[in-house]
């Protein structure tokens, strides 16, 4: 058998190395399956444009129909592939049930096998022979059910959709991926044109098919779009959407610090909108709407805090540098988050962490951090000094009225106590009817003087329970804190000259230096 090499060979050729270069580059970048089902595009155009090599150096029949075959697994598995990487890439996904995927493989199989076993049947290939163009033998066909079933139903259609779908993406990247985005749209077009040519008999390659050729120079345009701009990173349908509809605000710069782009929840936050703010300075921006004391910045580096000059709102400030094709640092990306709600969420479990239910006293987690933030300047000339009150015989009033009125009276004396108070000092409910006070900036002696007030008072005091009056009192006892004594082992002193208070008849004011605790009944 004589061999040929017609012209269209060396397309042929270079197309399937490129192709398969372009495969060998793109293994290092398997980060999805995006990037997979490019790999398989490319493969696949590979054994496709190396299958019509080969098909097209023979000169007989036999050679060229059973390179047909090679030829046919490059075309089924090219478009397949071609649709479903069109299909990620613009994150669709979750079109792909397992019901849609059989009913996209079913027309393919069913291609391969009809091929495979062209000697058999006329389904495929009604009619085959060589014919002599241009000095070389050319593969004539009439073409069987099974072929028109197989180019409509899936190569024209898949290749048709799958190429839409890339020039829809591409058309709705933001501005700063619009050189990119052209790239794609450009690379989408190509195989359709040539599918339409070809099918309608215009013949500009002696005969040869050569839709093969256009998919490949379309993969080299996609191949330099997502190699240069790592498209296959992240599939840009589905980032796209993330930029636009995430409720973060989202910022674009370049090295300068001036607005490349922002997504609408941005322009939201500070009224304004996105033709406005780009090409802006971006501290300018923010100096305008936001409180900016807690942000710190660099060229490269944005973080901390935000707070709306215009609402109540906090935005938590985070960045990452764009790097560019050789690893430069190309912008940045500012993020802002806004936080409010979570730090509403987290000052309420906060106050709830710390707050008696009952009385809306500090409890006694929420004295103790008082007291851990005091300044230093509030006990350096006085000591703080620590008063343990409890309500006399408080269980006999439980036992006589019941604990709806316990709970009233509980109720009505932390308030009484919380609004005598001076501004440096504090009360909580410190467990059951005890209530723990602590002063600070005043004597010892004015402390004594200040207690004994409210010992007299709230003696005094018409406590009123459904249209009944309840004479209360409490017993208190008061240490000087220490120096380095945590507020725990002050209260204990305090607690020993309060059951002292008790053990003498209840209701006075006790401050001995130290006394030993004693039993204080069971009605205490």
């Amino acid at each position: 058998m004589d061999f040929q090499f017609p012209a269209i060979n060396y397309l042929y050729l270079l197309a399937s190395l490129l192709a398969l270069t372009l495969a060998i580059g793109s293994r290092g970048r398997l980060v999805d399956r995006t990037s997979m089902l490019w790999l398989g595009v490319l493969c696949s155009f590979a054994v496709w444009t190396l299958g019509e090599l080969l098909a097209n150096v023979g000169t007989t029949l036999e050679w060229q129909l059973a390179f047909q075959r090679l030829v046919y697994l490059g075309v089924v598995l090219g478009v397949v592939f071609w649709l479903f990487f069109a299909i990620h890439y613009a994150g669709l996904q979750r079109w792909l049930s397992p019901l849609v995927v059989t009913l996209l493989l079913l027309v393919p199989a069913s291609t391969l096998v009809l091929v495979a076993t062209l000697e058999w049947h006329s389904l495929f290939y009604e009619r085959a022979e060589l014919v002599l163009r241009n000095d070389h033998w050319v593969l004539q066909l009439e073409y069987g059910i099974g072929f028109w079933v197989q180019i409509l139903l899936s190569s024209y259609l898949y290749t048709i959709t799958g190429s839409l779908l890339l020039m829809r993406a591409s058309l709705q990247q933001p501005a700063i991926f619009r050189r990119q985005s052209s790239l794609i749209a450009v690379a989408a077009i190509f195989p359709m044109v040539a599918n339409v040519l070809y099918v309608l008999g215009v013949d500009f390659t002696g005969g040869f098919d050569p839709t093969s050729l256009f998919f490949v120079f379309s993969a080299v345009l996609i191949s330099v779009a997502t190699r240069h701009y790592h498209f296959l990173r992240l599939s840009p349908i589905a980032r796209d959407l993330v930029f636009r509809n995430i409720s973060v605000g989202v910022l674009v710069l370049n090295p300068m610090q001036r607005i490349t782009d922002v997504n609408p929840s941005f322009a939201k936050i500070v009224g304004m909108n996105v033709a406005e703010l780009v090409g802006t300075d971006a501290t300018e921006v923010l100096g305008l709407h936001f409180d900016c004391s807690l942000l710190t910045q660099d060229p490269a580096h944005w973080e901390g805090c935000l707070r709306s000059l215009n609402s109540a709102r906090l935005f938590d400030v985070s960045s990452m540098p764009i790097q560019g094709y050789q690893g430069e640092t190309a912008g940045t990306l500012v993020l802002l988050n806004d936080v409010t709600q979570m730090q509403n969420v987290l000052m309420q479990l906060r106050r709830q962490a710390h707050t008696d239910p009952l009385t809306q006293l500090p409890n006694r987690r929420g004295l103790l951090d008082w007291v851990a933030d005091l300044p230093a300047l509030d006990t350096m000339f006085q000591p703080a000094l620590v008063v343990m009150a409890d309500l006399d015989h408080f269980k006999a009033l439980n036992d006589l009225h019941g604990h709806d009125c316990g709970d009233h009276i509980l109720q009505r004396v932390a308030r009484f106590i919380d609004d005598r108070l001076g501004p440096d000092d504090a009360v909580a409910r410190w467990g059951g009817e005890e209530f723990c006070i602590v002063m600070t900036r005043r004597t010892f002696a004015q402390g004594l003087a200040f207690l004994e007030r409210l010992r007299a008072d709230i003696q005094d005091q018409a406590f009123v329970y459904q249209q009944q009056r309840l004479q209360v009192t409490m017993t208190f006892g008061m240490v000087a804190r220490r120096p380095e004594e945590s507020l725990e082992k002050a209260v204990a002193r305090a607690d020993m000259q309060m059951y002292e208070g008790k053990r003498q008849g209840r209701n006075p004011v006790l401050s001995a230096a130290s006394v030993a605790a004693v039993d204080a009944g069971p009605d205490a």
